[in-house]
């Protein structure tokens, strides 16, 4: 474990001359004056510790106003929408594909695909970018394994 590391001196001077004059405010003006203090370091804290808690945390909020349709998909969802329909400058989402069509079909029918149909064909071309039509058939015959 860490040792902890020691509080500079800056920061006990810092502290000691606060501490020192709130006790002369106290002293000159009474109670008063310490309330009113208080009233601003709360003011100054909570200015200064709201907008951290303001930031963006990841987080799905639904209750906020338009929360809900701020949800974003999941990340598998995601990563799969890149992967069926990629960016121009994005070249390895075919093989990607490919390597996830690969494994679906390893782990729904680890005794082999069934020959002639389109994921037979598919794993057995090399990586390229799918279709609309040619995904829906993979996505088919991926549920069908058993």
């Amino acid at each position: 474990m860490a040792e902890p590391r020691p509080v500079p001196r800056q920061v006990w001077v810092a502290v000691g001359a606060v501490v020192l004059v709130l006790v002369l405010l106290t002293l000159a003006r009474g109670p008063v004056a310490l309330l009113a203090a208080a009233t601003v370091a709360v003011v100054a804290a909570f200015v200064l510790g709201l907008p951290p808690l303001l930031r963006p945390d990841g987080i799905d909020w639904d209750w906020r106003p338009g929360g809900a349709a701020e949800a974003r998909a999941e990340p598998g969802i995601a990563a799969l929408a890149r992967l069926l329909d990629p960016a121009p400058s994005d070249t390895e989402a075919a093989t990607q594909l490919h390597a996830l069509v690969t494994a679906l079909a390893a782990d729904r029918a680890p005794h082999g695909v069934p020959a002639g149909g389109a994921l037979s064909t598919y794993l057995t071309s090399p990586p390229r970018r799918l279709s609309a039509a040619e995904a829906d058939a993979l996505i088919t015959e991926l549920e069908a394994l058993t």
